[in-house]
């Protein structure tokens, strides 16, 4: 089961690779207000939770073409690693980011040692894994990794009917919700809704106070932001 829906995976995000041009590019307002909203959201998320990110050895599953694990390192952090069934995007953030130590496998057998790693993260990769025991999988292999902290953030699933339907025409994915957050990790240190859905920055960023002003209303906010501290 495990092999099976890691080629879906794998399958799927080739297909939306080739797809051509996509709307997550800096030349895109809209894609500008959604990151800018996530980044704030995370920074305050460490502030709030007592995560020490300066030096910090950090892993992120799923990291694709290392843009977060870049910014983590930004933030502070010291080594930063990163793993991606995608050889194509593994590729492409060893050429963007060259002091990241990227490379290609499943986060269902990470190939790191027990506890390596002060904080270990996910954006957005929980959600691509539709087997809920692929899932249960590599949430118990960050755990085991990790020495300080587990972050996730992820969809918590679309409520707008006109939003549910365009994201089932795109990479299939399911919501992560508080309850199968708690399933996957226990008891988070903090947890919090955050972001916006990325189709209405897409139509207010060109209006950034709006955007800004939306992500502050609760019931819109697209995404849970969750922190773990790891017991020694």
């Amino acid at each position: 089961m495990t092999e099976t829906e890691l080629e879906r995976i794998r399958a799927a995000y080739e297909q939306r690779d080739a797809a051509g041009a996509s709307p997550y590019r800096w030349d895109n307002p809209g894609y500008v207000a959604y990151m800018q909203i996530v980044e704030c959201a995370l920074l305050k998320a460490f502030r709030d939770a007592g995560v020490q990110l300066e030096g910090a050895r950090v892993l992120d599953i799923g990291a694709g073409s290392g843009y977060f694990l870049h910014r983590l390192q930004e933030y502070g952090a010291g080594e930063a690693h990163g793993i991606d069934l995608m050889d194509e995007r593994v590729a492409e953030g060893r050429r963007r980011y060259p002091t990241l130590d990227l490379r290609t496998g499943s986060a269902t057998s990470l190939p790191y040692g027990d506890r390596e790693f002060d904080l270990v993260t996910q954006f957005t990769c929980l959600s691509s894994i539709i087997d809920d025991e692929v899932r249960l999988s590599v949430a118990h292999e960050m755990q085991r990794v990790a020495r300080g902290w587990v972050l996730s953030f992820d969809m918590r699933g679309v409520s707008v009917p006109s939003l549910r339907r365009r994201a089932q025409k795109s990479t299939p994915t399911i919501g992560i919700d508080e309850d199968e957050l708690r399933r996957l990790f226990g008891e988070p240190t903090l947890l919090r809704r955050a972001a916006l859905p990325f189709e209405i920055a897409q139509r207010t960023g060109r209006f950034p106070l709006i955007a800004t002003a939306l992500a502050s209303f609760s019931p819109l906010r697209s995404h849970l932001l969750a922190v773990w501290r790891v017991s020694q």
